[in-house]
């Protein structure tokens, strides 16, 4: 008799925990004339209600498949649940909770509340405008598949799905936003992915309290690791064929309902640097490409800091013909090499930043005329000097060559670093900067791995697709960063 009396208050406290106020719910939706309150009468005397929001629904489909269907029905076979769930739906549930109901509502369903029943009734038929899938503007291809993710996040996991046909990409999702309840998906393989990463940081994700995210940004900022650091630790994209070589490497991809972005972690510094073309051509042309992004990154980081060492304190180390030549162009220059470098970065970096606010055509137009007009009338105005054009141009072309906008970002921040110690202290400053940064980079972690690895700590056999790209049928075995067991590319779960 005790183990019945015990069962019976446990079933009363979960019935007085849930349940639907139909007036509460009403009240909660006042000042939303955006959301439709279908009121109709079951058996001519019931009350009930259909709510959803009206641009967020397929008004034909709900109309056929839900609504017409249910005010046909008596309230004896409303009550029977079994029958309810045969309604030709795309997907119906029931609900217990007014705030489940509301919640429900808001994500785009469309719900049946009937005051004469302790339950209500929740159907997913969704139409909400989307932009067609094209190609990312700042993550163009040449030879590899022409789309992107887009906003929608049902969208974009039905993308790998189809690039991934196999039931072990599995979805961990959470709902994050105290006021916006976004949905975001922590994406990965089965048997490839490392299970204690993918817990990790899910845990993390699901452990952020915010009231809405924007952009997945917010996700990276609030999960990472170095939150100091100048360099990005999850690698950004909006390339479904980039995400999908991640994930089949072993890596782990977050999407986040409404931005298009994917981040993928673990990643190495290396990571920055490679594109997917560097995979679909030859591995020559792979090879040549990635040293070109390399070479560009010393120059991006390195040229203007070392004009001002050699002009400023070092002018030793330049042949004759040459110093004469930097002499005659700094002749007209009334400013330090430091001031002439900082006007000219700055400039460029305005200009750039005015072409990317501007409409595509009026940018390139202004980008174009800003830097050959006003480059050559800063020069015959003898603010800077001829050959400071020429470096200045030519560290803002390598900038642009690094594929990733967070590390090309990074790389321009470092320049300017760079800059000012090589007008303090010349070369030792550019050789104490150095120091720096990569004893920064070694530090670092990514999702708890080494950030520059496999260079430190050195892992030779990762070192095949790193400054160059080695044929395919060398890079056999998964890169050690991702730890997984599953480190043979070509097996199942392991095995052969």
């Amino acid at each position: 008799m005790y183990w019945k009396k015990r069962k019976a208050t446990k079933a009363d406290i979960k019935k007085e925990a849930k349940s639907i106020d139909l007036q509460l719910i009403r009240a909660e939706l006042t000042d939303c004339p955006d959301i439709v309150q279908k009121k109709v009468y079951i058996s001519r005397k019931h009350e009930a209600y259909f709510i959803y929001i009206g641009d967020m629904v397929d008004k034909d489909l709900i109309q056929r498949d839900f609504i017409r269907p249910i005010v046909f029905m008596s309230i004896e076979e409303l009550s029977n649940k079994s029958k309810l769930l045969n309604i030709p739906c795309y997907e119906i549930n029931l609900l217990y909770d007014s705030t489940e109901i509301i919640d429900s509502i808001m994500s785009g369903n469309s719900v049946f509340i009937c005051g004469s029943l302790d339950f209500a009734l929740s159907c997913t038929m969704s139409d909400t405008d989307k932009r067609s899938i094209d190609e990312p503007v700042t993550e163009k291809n040449i030879r590899g598949p022409h789309e992107g993710f887009v906003e929608p996040l049902s969208t974009n996991l039905s993308i790998l799905r189809r690039k991934i046909k196999n039931n072990r990409l599995k979805f961990k999702t959470v709902t994050l936003g105290m006021q916006t309840n976004q949905k975001v998906a922590v994406t990965y393989i089965e048997g490839i992915a490392n299970i204690d990463m993918v817990n990790s940081i899910y845990d993390k994700i699901s452990r952020i309290k915010i009231d809405g995210l924007s952009a997945i940004g917010y996700i990276e900022q609030l999960i990472t690791a170095h939150p100091y650091s100048l360099f990005p630790q999850f690698l950004a994209t909006e390339r479904p064929d980039r995400a999908m070589a991640a994930l089949l490497d072993g890596c782990i991809a977050v999407l986040l309902d409404g931005t298009p972005v994917t981040l993928v972690a673990p990643v190495n510094f290396i990571s920055f640097f490679q594109a997917p073309d560097d995979y679909s051509t030859s591995w020559i042309h792979g090879s040549f490409l990635r040293l070109v992004r390399i070479i560009a990154l010393f120059i991006a980081v390195a040229l203007p800091s070392l004009y001002i060492g050699i002009t400023t304190f070092h002018y030793y180390v330049v042949p004759l013909n040459l110093l004469i030549f930097l002499a005659e162009s700094r002749a007209k220059v009334p400013f330090p090499p430091i001031v002439e470098v900082l006007i000219l970065e700055i400039l460029v970096e305005m200009i750039r930043e005015a072409a990317v606010r501007l409409p595509t055509y009026i940018g390139t137009v202004i980008g174009v005329f800003a830097s050959l007009v006003i480059g050559q009338a800063a020069v015959e105005a003898g603010i800077v000097s001829n050959v400071l054009i020429v470096i200045v141009g030519a560290s803002a072309v390598a900038s642009y060559v690094i594929p990733s906008f967070d590390m090309a970002m990074s790389i321009r921040i470092l320049r300017f670093i760079f800059t000012l110690a090589a007008s303090i202290f010349g070369f030792i400053g550019i050789v104490i900067c150095t120091g720096v940064t990569l004893v920064h980079l070694v530090s670092m972690q990514s999702l708890g791995q080494p950030y520059f690895q496999p260079f430190a700590p050195l892992v030779v056999k990762d070192l095949k697709d790193t400054i160059l790209r080695l044929p395919l049928k060398t890079m056999g075995k998964r890169s050690t960063i991702t730890k997984t067991k599953n480190q043979t590319r070509g097996r199942k779960n392991g095995r052969e």
